[in-house]
């Protein structure tokens, strides 16, 4: 069977939702920042970052239970037509220049793409089956990362070009593309179980982490899974100030500067995804983070800008996608069955208390240190990273290993 008409719904739902999260958030912090002054920059950027990732902490707990008691398949589509009146509220933000409707318009995002996460990663095994996990995983991160590539240039252009109109359109557009996409996905799902873990987000990580010891390592992969976020988070606030700030780009300029970071790490990802059968991911991923932690250190120590810069971000994201992929894979190759959902959530929930550390982090050192430091303290905590992987016990095998 060709593999490409069976996967493409999912890809195709996935892609237009993180384009629209992206295309969202990177306007607000491109125009929204207008209406309320310069000086409140950081801000904002913080409050849009947390303001989309927030509900993950809270509410993934809900999501692994949706996962595990309900079709999949049905979840995504519930969530995808919520998505419709959510960028009606966006379009009215930008319409009457209104800083608030458009801040709630990405915290709904943020519920909506909360909720369905789980459910959405869960199709992966139940589409191509354990033997096409990497393959799968790989090309979600991968049209994931174009999602971000593509809302970032949209962004980035458009916020000089068209009207507030024309943004509401498109918006609306994207929405009613990834709701109709959702309706051809087709996947062989084990049946819904009853369920009753709870739904209070602290005790259901507390919970998570105890269930997740009954998995060899899978609370190591789920710790260096998470840092990447925290750092591909604190990468793109950074580079929305520091490319304006200190590098005297445009918004322009420093969308090309995100999208070099983005394609890279689209196609680490792709990369990843299909050679995973072919390397050692003992060797393989350190070597991976080795690699970012002298990037990072090498654009602190060195003054780096223009087409360098872009460069430089590019082969940093190509790093990232290659250390990412492993990760997504052994997540779902060490649980079986529904389980899987509630491990996917307690990864959400941990991935995303890292990207709202990220917020705050990025908005402590800018606040009393230059914003290159950011550079400085990533390149450290990837180093760290680093020994975590290489000293891990059980990061690579499963309880029938």
């Amino acid at each position: 069977m060709n593999r490409h008409p069976r996967w493409w719904p999912l890809l195709s739902t996935n892609f237009l939702g993180v384009l629209n999260d992206n295309y969202l958030k990177t306007l607000a912090c491109f125009i929204a920042v207008g209406w309320v002054g310069m000086e409140y920059e950081e801000t904002l950027v913080s409050l849009a970052a947390g303001s989309l990732v927030l509900p993950y902490v809270f509410l993934s707990p809900l999501a692994g239970r949706w996962a595990v008691t309900f079709k999949k398949i049905h979840v995504v589509r519930i969530a995808k037509a919520a998505e419709i009146p959510i960028m009606i509220v966006a379009s009215a933000g930008f319409l009457f220049h209104n800083v608030w409707l458009v801040m709630f318009s990405i915290l709904f995002m943020g519920i909506q793409s909360s909720l369905f996460s789980p459910s959405k990663y869960g199709l992966i095994r139940d589409i191509g089956g354990k033997e096409h996990i990497a393959y799968g995983t790989g090309n979600m991160e991968m049209v994931s990362f174009l999602g971000m590539i593509l809302g970032t240039m949209m962004a980035s252009f458009f916020a000089l070009t068209v009207p507030a109109w024309g943004l509401a359109i498109l918006f609306l557009a994207i929405a009613i593309g990834g709701f109709v996409s959702s309706w051809f996905l087709r996947a062989a799902e084990t049946p819904p179980e009853e369920n009753r873990e709870t739904v209070r987000p602290f005790l259901y990580l507390v919970k998570s982490i105890c269930k997740a010891r009954t998995y060899k390592g899978l609370n190591s992969v789920i710790i260096a899974l998470s840092v990447f976020w925290f750092i591909a988070a604190m990468i793109q606030m950074t580079l929305l100030v520091y490319c304006r700030r200190s590098l005297g780009m445009n918004d322009f300029q420093t969308g090309l500067v995100l999208t070099a970071a983005a394609v890279g790490t689209g196609a680490g990802c792709f990369i990843s995804g299909m050679i995973s059968k072919k390397y050692n991911k003992k060797i393989f991923v350190p070597l991976c983070s080795t690699g970012i932690t002298i990037l990072f250190l090498s654009t602190y120590f060195w003054s780096v800008n223009g087409i360098c810069f872009a460069l430089l971000f590019f082969v940093t994201g190509l790093l990232c996608g290659l250390y990412k992929v492993p990760f997504d894979a052994e997540i779902i190759r060490k649980v079986p069955g529904r389980n899987l959902g509630h491990m996917l959530a307690y990864s959400n929930q941990m991935s995303f208390i890292f990207i709202l550390a990220a917020s705050a982090v990025f908005a402590l050192i800018t606040n009393h240190l230059e914003t290159k430091a950011v550079f400085l303290f990533l390149g450290i905590l990837m180093g760290l990273t680093t020994l975590f992987v290489i000293f891990s016990k059980y990061l690579w095998t499963t309880n029938q290993e």
